[in-house]
Protein backbone atom coordinates (compact mmCIF):
# COMPACT_ATOMS: atom_id res chain seq x y z
CA UNK A 1 0.00 0.00 0.00
CA UNK A 2 1.73 3.08 -1.25
CA UNK A 3 1.44 6.13 0.54
CA UNK A 4 1.64 9.92 -0.98
CA UNK A 5 4.09 11.25 2.17
CA UNK A 6 6.44 14.35 2.39
CA UNK A 7 9.21 13.72 4.63
CA UNK A 8 10.40 17.76 5.70
CA UNK A 9 13.56 16.19 7.47
CA UNK A 10 16.72 13.85 5.77
CA UNK A 11 19.44 12.52 7.67
CA UNK A 12 21.62 15.19 5.86
CA UNK A 13 25.01 14.38 3.86
CA UNK A 14 27.55 12.06 5.94
CA UNK A 15 30.12 15.40 5.66
CA UNK A 16 27.40 17.24 8.42
CA UNK A 17 26.76 14.27 10.48
CA UNK A 18 28.90 14.51 13.90
CA UNK A 19 31.53 11.80 13.29
CA UNK A 20 32.59 11.51 16.72
CA UNK A 21 29.18 9.70 17.53
CA UNK A 22 28.86 5.76 15.40
CA UNK A 23 25.35 4.13 16.48
CA UNK A 24 24.15 1.19 15.38
CA UNK A 25 20.25 0.78 15.18
CA UNK A 26 18.56 -2.22 14.78
CA UNK A 27 14.55 -1.86 13.37
CA UNK A 28 11.84 -4.73 13.35
CA UNK A 29 10.56 -3.43 9.76
CA UNK A 30 12.32 -1.91 6.52
CA UNK A 31 11.78 1.85 7.01
CA UNK A 32 11.87 2.02 3.66
CA UNK A 33 9.39 2.18 1.36
CA UNK A 34 6.57 3.13 4.01
CA UNK A 35 3.44 1.38 3.96
CA UNK A 36 1.88 1.21 7.05
CA UNK A 37 2.58 2.11 11.68
CA UNK A 38 5.54 0.04 12.03
CA UNK A 39 7.81 1.15 8.87
CA UNK A 40 6.38 4.95 10.05
CA UNK A 41 8.05 4.52 13.18
CA UNK A 42 10.98 2.76 12.00
CA UNK A 43 11.22 5.74 9.10
CA UNK A 44 11.25 8.53 11.86
CA UNK A 45 13.49 7.06 14.45
CA UNK A 46 15.69 5.90 11.60
CA UNK A 47 15.89 9.81 10.31
CA UNK A 48 16.38 11.14 13.58
CA UNK A 49 19.89 8.77 13.95
CA UNK A 50 21.04 9.68 11.01
CA UNK A 51 20.59 13.02 11.89
CA UNK A 52 22.98 12.57 14.85
CA UNK A 53 25.57 10.72 14.26
CA UNK A 54 27.30 7.64 11.06
CA UNK A 55 24.82 5.06 11.50
CA UNK A 56 24.57 1.30 10.77
CA UNK A 57 21.16 -0.11 9.91
CA UNK A 58 20.18 -3.39 10.27
CA UNK A 59 16.70 -4.54 9.25
CA UNK A 60 15.33 -7.85 10.97
CA UNK A 61 12.89 -10.30 10.09
CA UNK A 62 11.11 -7.81 8.07
CA UNK A 63 7.98 -8.63 5.98
CA UNK A 64 8.97 -6.75 3.52
CA UNK A 65 9.31 -8.15 -0.12
CA UNK A 66 10.81 -5.31 -1.88
CA UNK A 67 14.14 -5.77 -3.35
CA UNK A 68 16.02 -2.36 -2.90
CA UNK A 69 17.78 -0.72 -0.07
CA UNK A 70 15.65 -0.73 2.96
CA UNK A 71 16.68 3.01 3.56
CA UNK A 72 14.78 5.96 2.43
CA UNK A 73 16.80 7.82 -0.52
CA UNK A 74 17.40 11.52 1.13
CA UNK A 75 18.86 9.76 4.36
CA UNK A 76 22.54 8.35 4.08
CA UNK A 77 23.86 5.97 6.74
CA UNK A 78 27.19 4.06 6.49
CA UNK A 79 25.85 0.90 5.97
CA UNK A 80 22.91 -1.49 6.02
CA UNK A 81 21.83 -5.12 6.25
CA UNK A 82 18.28 -6.70 6.00
CA UNK A 83 17.87 -9.91 7.44
CA UNK A 84 14.79 -12.46 7.68
CA UNK A 85 15.76 -15.83 8.47
CA UNK A 86 13.16 -18.35 8.13
CA UNK A 87 11.59 -18.64 11.78
CA UNK A 88 11.39 -22.00 13.58
CA UNK A 89 8.46 -24.12 12.75
CA UNK A 90 5.50 -23.58 14.63
CA UNK A 91 5.27 -26.47 17.49
CA UNK A 92 9.46 -25.89 17.49
CA UNK A 93 9.38 -22.20 18.14
CA UNK A 94 6.96 -22.98 20.99
CA UNK A 95 8.76 -25.65 22.52
CA UNK A 96 12.24 -23.67 22.17
CA UNK A 97 10.59 -20.61 23.87
CA UNK A 98 8.58 -22.33 26.61
CA UNK A 99 12.08 -24.31 27.17
CA UNK A 100 13.86 -20.72 27.49
CA UNK A 101 10.99 -19.19 29.12
CA UNK A 102 10.54 -16.65 26.69
CA UNK A 103 7.09 -15.21 24.61
CA UNK A 104 6.83 -17.19 21.21
CA UNK A 105 7.38 -13.98 19.77
CA UNK A 106 11.04 -13.61 21.03
CA UNK A 107 12.24 -17.00 21.44
CA UNK A 108 10.92 -18.61 18.08
CA UNK A 109 12.86 -16.43 15.53
CA UNK A 110 16.50 -17.45 14.19
CA UNK A 111 18.38 -15.11 16.38
CA UNK A 112 21.59 -17.64 16.32
CA UNK A 113 21.62 -16.57 12.23
CA UNK A 114 21.36 -12.57 13.44
CA UNK A 115 23.56 -13.10 15.88
CA UNK A 116 26.22 -15.09 13.36
CA UNK A 117 25.29 -11.90 10.83
CA UNK A 118 26.21 -8.81 13.44
CA UNK A 119 28.57 -10.70 14.99
CA UNK A 120 30.92 -9.43 11.79
CA UNK A 121 29.88 -5.48 12.61
CA UNK A 122 31.02 -5.50 16.06
CA UNK A 123 34.71 -5.22 14.79
CA UNK A 124 34.11 -1.24 15.21
CA UNK A 125 33.50 0.56 18.37
CA UNK A 126 29.63 2.43 18.69
CA UNK A 127 28.69 4.56 21.02
CA UNK A 128 25.00 4.13 21.05
CA UNK A 129 22.61 1.07 20.09
CA UNK A 130 19.32 1.59 19.34
CA UNK A 131 17.39 -1.37 20.13
CA UNK A 132 14.11 -1.58 17.70
CA UNK A 133 12.22 -3.80 20.57
CA UNK A 134 11.96 -5.59 23.77
CA UNK A 135 13.06 -8.93 21.65
CA UNK A 136 16.08 -7.06 19.99
CA UNK A 137 17.26 -5.83 23.31
CA UNK A 138 16.59 -9.35 25.10
CA UNK A 139 18.27 -11.24 22.09
CA UNK A 140 21.38 -9.13 20.99
CA UNK A 141 22.07 -7.16 24.35
CA UNK A 142 25.03 -10.28 24.75
CA UNK A 143 26.31 -9.33 21.39
CA UNK A 144 25.63 -5.73 20.98
CA UNK A 145 27.96 -3.72 23.42
CA UNK A 146 28.54 0.07 23.46
CA UNK A 147 28.36 2.42 26.21
CA UNK A 148 24.69 3.59 25.99
CA UNK A 149 21.57 1.92 25.13
CA UNK A 150 18.32 2.74 24.45
CA UNK A 151 15.34 -0.16 23.75
CA UNK A 152 12.19 1.07 21.27
CA UNK A 153 9.48 -0.02 22.92
CA UNK A 154 6.56 1.01 21.11
CA UNK A 155 3.66 -1.30 22.50
CA UNK A 156 3.63 -2.39 25.80
CA UNK A 157 3.45 -5.97 25.68
CA UNK A 158 2.30 -6.52 29.28
CA UNK A 159 -0.82 -3.48 29.05
CA UNK A 160 -1.35 -5.18 25.26
CA UNK A 161 -1.98 -8.52 26.21
CA UNK A 162 -3.96 -8.21 29.15
CA UNK A 163 -6.50 -6.08 27.04
CA UNK A 164 -6.26 -8.87 24.73
CA UNK A 165 -7.55 -11.24 26.90
CA UNK A 166 -9.84 -8.78 28.60
CA UNK A 167 -11.52 -8.40 25.46
CA UNK A 168 -11.88 -12.24 24.93
CA UNK A 169 -9.52 -12.35 21.43
CA UNK A 170 -8.67 -15.45 19.90
CA UNK A 171 -9.15 -19.03 20.15
CA UNK A 172 -8.91 -21.14 23.59
CA UNK A 173 -5.40 -22.34 22.46
CA UNK A 174 -4.09 -18.94 21.67
CA UNK A 175 -5.75 -17.65 24.90
CA UNK A 176 -4.15 -20.23 26.96
CA UNK A 177 -1.03 -19.14 25.16
CA UNK A 178 -1.33 -15.40 26.10
CA UNK A 179 -1.78 -16.40 29.68
CA UNK A 180 1.38 -18.48 29.61
CA UNK A 181 3.13 -15.69 28.21
CA UNK A 182 1.69 -12.79 30.23
CA UNK A 183 4.07 -13.35 33.39
CA UNK A 184 6.99 -13.70 30.81
CA UNK A 185 6.34 -10.78 29.04
CA UNK A 186 6.61 -9.05 32.31
CA UNK A 187 10.21 -10.26 33.63
CA UNK A 188 11.51 -9.56 30.21
CA UNK A 189 10.41 -6.06 30.36
CA UNK A 190 11.51 -5.21 33.58
CA UNK A 191 14.63 -6.56 33.32
CA UNK A 192 15.01 -4.79 29.76
CA UNK A 193 13.99 -1.42 31.74
CA UNK A 194 16.65 -1.91 34.21
CA UNK A 195 19.46 -2.83 31.42
CA UNK A 196 19.03 0.15 28.96
CA UNK A 197 19.97 3.85 30.13
CA UNK A 198 16.20 5.03 28.45
CA UNK A 199 13.09 3.12 26.84
CA UNK A 200 11.75 4.66 24.20
CA UNK A 201 7.90 4.84 24.31
CA UNK A 202 4.72 6.74 22.17
CA UNK A 203 2.90 8.52 24.82
CA UNK A 204 2.67 10.05 28.69
CA UNK A 205 0.76 7.02 29.27
CA UNK A 206 2.93 4.33 28.33
CA UNK A 207 5.69 6.17 30.32
CA UNK A 208 3.69 5.84 33.29
CA UNK A 209 2.40 2.55 32.49
CA UNK A 210 6.50 1.43 32.52
CA UNK A 211 6.36 3.11 35.97
CA UNK A 212 10.43 3.99 35.27
CA UNK A 213 12.24 7.49 34.71
CA UNK A 214 14.29 5.69 31.94
CA UNK A 215 10.78 5.86 29.73
CA UNK A 216 10.94 8.93 27.42
CA UNK A 217 8.37 9.83 24.96
CA UNK A 218 9.26 9.56 21.07
CA UNK A 219 5.57 10.16 19.84
CA UNK A 220 4.44 8.36 16.45
CA UNK A 221 4.43 10.64 13.52
CA UNK A 222 2.78 11.46 10.15
CA UNK A 223 3.74 12.76 7.52
CA UNK A 224 2.31 16.12 6.26
CA UNK A 225 -0.17 14.45 3.40
CA UNK A 226 1.46 15.62 -0.16
CA UNK A 227 -1.12 18.47 -2.28
CA UNK A 228 -4.23 20.99 -1.38
CA UNK A 229 -7.31 19.32 0.52
CA UNK A 230 -10.35 19.58 -1.49
CA UNK A 231 -11.95 23.76 -1.81
CA UNK A 232 -15.41 21.53 -1.02
CA UNK A 233 -15.49 19.06 1.95
CA UNK A 234 -17.16 15.72 0.90
CA UNK A 235 -20.81 15.51 1.76
CA UNK A 236 -21.98 12.35 3.07
CA UNK A 237 -24.55 10.31 1.74
CA UNK A 238 -26.31 9.81 5.12
CA UNK A 239 -28.12 6.50 3.62
CA UNK A 240 -24.76 5.28 2.49
CA UNK A 241 -21.87 6.29 4.15
CA UNK A 242 -18.36 4.77 3.73
CA UNK A 243 -16.34 3.60 6.50
CA UNK A 244 -12.98 3.37 6.13
CA UNK A 245 -10.41 1.32 8.29
CA UNK A 246 -6.69 0.85 7.17
CA UNK A 247 -4.67 -1.11 8.99
CA UNK A 248 -1.82 -3.64 8.46
CA UNK A 249 -4.20 -6.70 9.03
CA UNK A 250 -1.27 -9.69 9.43
CA UNK A 251 -1.36 -7.97 13.63
CA UNK A 252 -3.45 -9.99 15.80
CA UNK A 253 -5.29 -6.17 17.18
CA UNK A 254 -6.49 -5.20 13.22
CA UNK A 255 -7.77 -8.79 13.02
CA UNK A 256 -9.95 -8.17 15.97
CA UNK A 257 -11.24 -4.74 15.44
CA UNK A 258 -11.86 -5.75 11.61
CA UNK A 259 -13.74 -8.69 12.86
CA UNK A 260 -15.25 -6.66 15.27
CA UNK A 261 -16.62 -4.18 13.01
CA UNK A 262 -18.18 -6.12 10.75
CA UNK A 263 -20.02 -8.65 13.11
CA UNK A 264 -21.42 -6.11 16.12
CA UNK A 265 -20.65 -2.34 14.57
CA UNK A 266 -21.20 -2.71 10.85
CA UNK A 267 -24.81 -4.16 11.53
CA UNK A 268 -25.94 -1.47 13.65
CA UNK A 269 -24.99 0.95 11.51
CA UNK A 270 -27.30 -1.05 8.44
CA UNK A 271 -30.01 -0.46 10.96
CA UNK A 272 -29.45 3.08 11.13
CA UNK A 273 -28.33 4.06 7.38
CA UNK A 274 -28.82 0.76 5.25
CA UNK A 275 -26.68 1.98 2.40
CA UNK A 276 -23.48 1.88 5.06
CA UNK A 277 -20.19 0.21 3.32
CA UNK A 278 -17.26 -0.99 5.23
CA UNK A 279 -14.25 -0.57 3.36
CA UNK A 280 -10.79 -2.81 4.46
CA UNK A 281 -8.02 -1.65 3.10
CA UNK A 282 -3.97 -2.13 4.02
CA UNK A 283 -1.58 -5.27 3.66
CA UNK A 284 -2.46 -9.35 4.04
CA UNK A 285 -5.62 -8.92 3.40
CA UNK A 286 -5.64 -12.54 3.57
CA UNK A 287 -5.76 -12.74 7.13
CA UNK A 288 -9.80 -11.52 7.43
CA UNK A 289 -10.87 -13.23 4.17
CA UNK A 290 -13.95 -14.39 5.54
CA UNK A 291 -15.20 -10.80 6.37
CA UNK A 292 -15.69 -10.28 2.61
CA UNK A 293 -18.96 -12.86 2.50
CA UNK A 294 -20.63 -10.15 4.90
CA UNK A 295 -23.03 -7.81 3.67
CA UNK A 296 -21.79 -4.14 3.69
CA UNK A 297 -18.22 -5.54 3.83
CA UNK A 298 -15.48 -4.56 1.23
CA UNK A 299 -12.15 -6.11 1.45
CA UNK A 300 -9.79 -3.63 -0.77
CA UNK A 301 -6.63 -4.99 0.72
CA UNK A 302 -3.08 -2.74 -0.32
CA UNK A 303 -3.92 0.36 -2.59
CA UNK A 304 -1.26 2.20 -4.52
CA UNK A 305 -2.69 5.73 -3.38
CA UNK A 306 -4.27 5.48 0.69
CA UNK A 307 -4.63 9.72 0.27
CA UNK A 308 -7.77 8.55 -2.28
CA UNK A 309 -8.94 6.49 -0.11
CA UNK A 310 -8.99 8.67 2.90
CA UNK A 311 -10.49 11.48 0.53
CA UNK A 312 -13.55 9.38 -0.43
CA UNK A 313 -14.31 8.44 3.58
CA UNK A 314 -17.00 9.43 5.01
CA UNK A 315 -15.82 8.38 8.62
CA UNK A 316 -13.01 6.94 9.80
CA UNK A 317 -13.78 3.61 12.16
CA UNK A 318 -11.04 2.63 14.43
CA UNK A 319 -12.96 -0.03 16.42
CA UNK A 320 -10.13 -1.55 18.28
CA UNK A 321 -10.15 -3.48 21.80
CA UNK A 322 -6.65 -4.46 22.64
CA UNK A 323 -3.62 -3.19 21.01
CA UNK A 324 -0.28 -1.60 22.19
CA UNK A 325 1.05 2.44 22.06
CA UNK A 326 -0.57 5.27 20.22
CA UNK A 327 -2.59 4.26 16.71
CA UNK A 328 -1.25 5.70 13.21
CA UNK A 329 -4.46 4.69 11.77
CA UNK A 330 -6.14 8.15 13.79
CA UNK A 331 -3.28 10.32 13.48
CA UNK A 332 -3.22 9.66 9.31
CA UNK A 333 -7.11 10.88 9.43
CA UNK A 334 -6.37 13.59 11.54
CA UNK A 335 -4.04 14.82 9.01
CA UNK A 336 -5.94 14.16 6.21
CA UNK A 337 -9.10 15.93 8.01
CA UNK A 338 -11.32 12.97 7.81
CA UNK A 339 -13.97 12.75 10.87
CA UNK A 340 -12.82 9.70 13.41
CA UNK A 341 -14.95 7.30 15.60
CA UNK A 342 -12.83 5.22 17.89
CA UNK A 343 -12.99 2.91 20.89
CA UNK A 344 -11.45 4.51 24.19
CA UNK A 345 -9.02 2.38 23.45
CA UNK A 346 -8.16 3.02 20.38
CA UNK A 347 -7.43 6.67 20.99
CA UNK A 348 -5.20 5.81 24.22
CA UNK A 349 -2.13 8.15 24.25
CA UNK A 350 -2.85 10.70 21.45
CA UNK A 351 -4.23 13.26 24.43
CA UNK A 352 -7.15 13.65 21.50
CA UNK A 353 -10.83 14.45 23.52
CA UNK A 354 -14.09 12.82 22.68
CA UNK A 355 -16.68 15.51 21.23
CA UNK A 356 -13.43 17.91 20.40
CA UNK A 357 -11.18 16.28 18.10
CA UNK A 358 -13.36 12.73 17.26
CA UNK A 359 -16.05 10.36 19.06
CA UNK A 360 -15.05 7.65 21.41
CA UNK A 361 -17.80 4.84 22.07
CA UNK A 362 -17.11 1.05 22.97
CA UNK A 363 -20.61 -0.34 23.29
CA UNK A 364 -21.54 -1.61 19.36
CA UNK A 365 -25.01 0.56 19.45
CA UNK A 366 -23.04 3.77 20.52
CA UNK A 367 -20.55 3.22 18.35
CA UNK A 368 -23.20 3.03 15.33
CA UNK A 369 -25.00 6.05 16.80
CA UNK A 370 -21.91 8.42 16.72
CA UNK A 371 -21.01 7.37 13.34
CA UNK A 372 -24.53 8.39 12.53
CA UNK A 373 -24.09 11.33 14.08
CA UNK A 374 -20.59 12.66 12.38
CA UNK A 375 -22.40 11.66 8.69
CA UNK A 376 -25.38 13.89 9.44
CA UNK A 377 -24.15 16.40 11.45
CA UNK A 378 -22.77 19.04 9.20
CA UNK A 379 -21.26 21.39 12.27
CA UNK A 380 -19.98 18.69 14.50
CA UNK A 381 -17.89 17.14 11.47
CA UNK A 382 -16.18 20.06 10.53
CA UNK A 383 -15.88 20.86 14.21
CA UNK A 384 -14.00 17.49 14.75
CA UNK A 385 -12.23 17.70 11.24
CA UNK A 386 -10.41 20.51 12.35
CA UNK A 387 -9.73 19.97 15.61
CA UNK A 388 -7.94 16.56 14.63
CA UNK A 389 -5.99 18.66 11.86
CA UNK A 390 -4.97 21.19 14.71
CA UNK A 391 -4.08 18.41 17.08
CA UNK A 392 -1.78 16.74 14.18
CA UNK A 393 -0.03 19.65 13.26
CA UNK A 394 0.47 20.81 16.46
CA UNK A 395 1.76 17.02 17.86
CA UNK A 396 2.34 14.54 15.23
CA UNK A 397 4.60 15.68 12.27
CA UNK A 398 7.60 14.20 11.73
CA UNK A 399 9.76 16.80 13.26
CA UNK A 400 8.32 16.12 16.92
CA UNK A 401 9.90 12.71 16.38
CA UNK A 402 12.70 13.95 14.96
CA UNK A 403 13.51 16.12 17.69
CA UNK A 404 12.81 13.55 20.65
CA UNK A 405 15.46 10.94 19.06
CA UNK A 406 18.20 13.93 18.59
CA UNK A 407 17.73 15.15 22.16
CA UNK A 408 17.62 11.58 23.65
CA UNK A 409 20.79 11.08 21.96
CA UNK A 410 22.82 14.48 21.89
CA UNK A 411 21.76 13.85 26.89
CA UNK A 412 23.03 10.18 26.18
CA UNK A 413 26.41 10.96 23.84
CA UNK A 414 27.09 14.63 24.20
CA UNK A 415 28.84 16.18 21.07
CA UNK A 416 32.68 15.99 20.85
Amino acid sequence: MKRVLGWPHGGGALSDIPPDRRILVTLPDTPWPVDGGKRLRCNSVLRGLAASGLVDVAVLFTTSSADGPPVPPDVEVARWLRLSPPPLGRWTGAVASVARRLPVQVGAPRWDVVRERLATWMAKEYDLVWFGGLDHAWQLRGLLQAPHRIVDCDDVETVKWRAYLDAGGGDRLERVQRRVELPLWGRLQNDVVRWADAVAVCSDLDAQRLGTTRAVVVPNTYPEPVGVPAATPRVPDPQAPRLLMIANWATEQNVDSASFAAAEVLPEVRRRMPGARLRLVGRSPERIAELAAVDGVDLIGPVDDVAAELADADVVVVPMRFGGGTRLKIIEAFAHGVPVVSTALGAEGLNALDGVHLLLRDRPDEFAAAVQTVVTDSDLRARVADAGRELYRASFRPDATVAAVTGLVDRLVPRG
